[in-house]
């Protein structure tokens, strides 16, 4: 009486087949591992989102401040990476922040207003902006040099004054 394997096959062995089934097995496994290993990485090389903070110039306040805290944003927000962005200052940062085209942007107290009810140097129209925190209180000298002739705000008619780089609110 033949053995219980043969009785269970009716084609009788072939070395040639066996092979070929054998390779495709193969092939179907080195094809599940792949897909398992493509399913468990997926998350792992996952794109942060990402924020800017429109800061001001390089010689100013705001341009260290936004990169200290896009440096702390980034480590504290999963999921994120926040950059500070170089520009005019709050101006630019409003009317950046108003068109979508920065996440946040750090202005003064006074621009922010006149952003957000259409005035001044935003009379093309009111921006959608929002005030998150005050960071720091920002106190206003105006100053001269001694011996200028001025000695009242009146007194600086007809002066030379240094208001600030364009776009900022200096």
């Amino acid at each position: 009486m033949p053995a219980p394997e043969q009785q269970a096959c009716a084609v009788p062995f072939n070395p040639f087949l066996a092979a070929i089934a054998s390779r495709k097995k193969c092939g179907h496994a080195l094809f599940l591992c792949a897909v398992v290993v493509a399913i468990s990485v997926s998350g792992c090389g996952e794109r942060k989102k990402m924020l800017s903070i429109g800061s001001g110039g390089t010689g100013g306040v705001y341009y260290p401040l936004g990169g200290g805290f896009a440096n702390l944003l980034s480590a504290r927000l999963t999921g994120y990476q926040v950059t500070s962005e170089v520009t005019g200052g709050s101006v630019d940062n409003l009317k950046l922040v108003g068109s979508a085209s920065a996440d946040i942007g750090f202005a003064m107290a006074d621009a922010t207003w006149d952003a957000f009810n259409g005035r001044d140097k935003f009379e093309g129209g009111k921006l959608p902006v929002r005030t998150l925190a005050v960071l720091y209180p920002n106190h206003m000298h105006a100053v001269t040099v001694e011996g200028a002739g001025i000695a009242t705000m009146q007194d600086i008619k007809g002066k030379r004054v240094s208001v600030g780089s364009p776009g900022s609110a200096t």
